[in-house]
């Protein structure tokens, strides 16, 4: 219940200004951590099932994710006490022809005053439909921006299966996520940057009423629990 709490609460959250945590002490194995944590909870989340879009479809909606954190590695670095990290944004996809989909992500970090944006291309192998399930690959990016110490990207690739029943579509999926974390400003020369490489596997359910959408999704990324909620509609 705490969970779907916070993620509604990321959902209702705007663009608010939060607490900027910087790097106060440059420990290694802290940053080595606390990287592992930017990745797990940065990295493209799916929030949605297989199946093609259309070259007519279409989709936009709000997300919020949250994740538990290793609390020590973060006080460690920076002196502050975070035991959770939250995001929400807004996200949005379009079909193409051939089973072809493309989507991207803007997303508010409260708890660190950082964004992050993202795009994804995706194949469906298998288009799916009423009676048979979708199959599909997809190759995704993220990018900070707004943070003053530390400069993250991440990679991903992963294949989701799923299948629908009625109104709602099932679907789980395994992937494996590069990041690279660097250190920018006073501890750029002291502090190495670390590239977490992380497997993926995640499951989630499609629910929908008419054009309305609301996609919850539990994803674990390495030693991570990230959970996902989704709320829009699509064409």
């Amino acid at each position: 219940m705490k969970r779907l709490l916070m993620l509604a609460c990321c959902l209702a959250a705007g663009p608010a200004m939060a607490d900027d945590y910087s790097i106060e002490v440059p420990d290694q194995g802290a940053f080595h951590e606390v990287s592992k944590d930017l990745v797990s909870a940065f990295s493209y989340h799916t929030l949605a099932p297989a199946e093609a879009t259309g070259v007519t479809g279409f989709g936009i909606g709000g997300f919020g994710s949250y994740m538990s954190t290793d609390e020590s590695a973060w006080e460690t670095l920076t002196g502050e006490s975070l035991g959770e990290i939250g995001m929400a944004g807004v996200t949005a996809h379009k079909g193409l022809p051939f089973g072809v989909d493309v989507g991207g992500f803007y997303g508010w970090v409260p708890t660190t005053g950082a964004s992050v944006y993202g795009a994804e291309l995706r194949y469906a192998i298998l288009e799916g439909g009423v009676a048979s399930p979708g199959l599909a690959v997809r190759g995704a990016f993220t990018k900070s921006a707004g943070v003053d110490d530390i400069d993250l990207t991440t990679y991903s690739v992963d294949a989701t299966l799923s299948k629908g029943f009625a109104f709602i579509t099932p679907y789980i999926g395994a992937g494996y996520v590069w990041g690279d974390v660097k250190v920018k400003g006073t501890y750029e020369d002291v502090l190495d940057d670390e590239s977490p490489d992380q497997g993926r596997v995640f499951a989630g359910i499609r629910i929908s009423a008419g054009l309305l959408e609301i996609t919850p999704e539990y994803e674990h990324i390495g030693s991570r629990d990230v959970f996902n909620l989704r709320l829009g509609f699509s064409l």
